[in-house]
């Protein structure tokens, strides 16, 4: 079975761990860098970025997760960590060629659900304060979804990253299960 780690310092973890064991996986809580050579894939979920990054920053995230060989996926916040910049001055892994528009949707009271395609599935998204793709920056990066023009949903290699928050939809699972056919299995 494998092992889908989460990162555990700030975020939408447990409702991750519940989706991960619903694709038959076990979740692992990431809350030291050592614990990342146990794992399968790596989440690193919704957030607050900012926070996220400078935690990453403080325990040593970031080098570690730079140089990780896995599939990785970044929801809302975690999409945000995973660009190559936001215009703003924060931390970032920056191992997605794509920038980022944060809060592109508005504020925590702006926040909304909406239908959108992945894999040829409709699925109910559920974006908080939810980035977007403001620019790719390599043709290597192949849009996933996407909410009328904007673009939500982006894999480059073994990097997937979306703008919302499937751990909060009733079938967000069907993210999870793409995840897990088309990266997690995969490697």
């Amino acid at each position: 079975m494998k092992i889908i780690g989460i990162l555990g310092i700030q975020g939408d973890i447990e409702e991750h761990e519940i989706a991960v064991k619903k694709i038959n996986c076990i979740p692992k809580r990431i809350r030291s860098v050592s614990d990342l050579d146990e794992i399968d894939a790596l989440i690193i979920p919704g957030g607050e970025s900012t926070t996220i990054g400078k935690l990453m920053v403080k325990y040593g995230f970031i080098e570690k997760i730079r140089n990780l060989d896995i599939p990785i996926l970044g929801t809302c916040a975690g999409m945000v960590l995973l660009s190559k910049g936001t215009g703003k001055e924060q931390p970032l892994l920056k191992i997605l060629n794509v920038t980022i528009k944060r809060n592109a949707y508005g504020s925590q009271k702006d926040s909304f659900e909406k239908e959108i395609i992945l894999d040829g599935k409709k699925l109910n998204a559920v974006f908080i304060r939810a980035p977007m793709v403001d620019k790719i920056l390599e043709k290597t990066v192949e849009i996933i979804s996407k909410d009328g023009e904007s673009i939500v949903g982006v894999r480059e290699g073994n990097i997937m990253a979306i703008s919302f928050h499937p751990e909060l939809s009733n079938d967000g699972i069907i993210l999870y299960e793409y995840f897990l056919k088309n990266f997690v299995e995969k490697n």
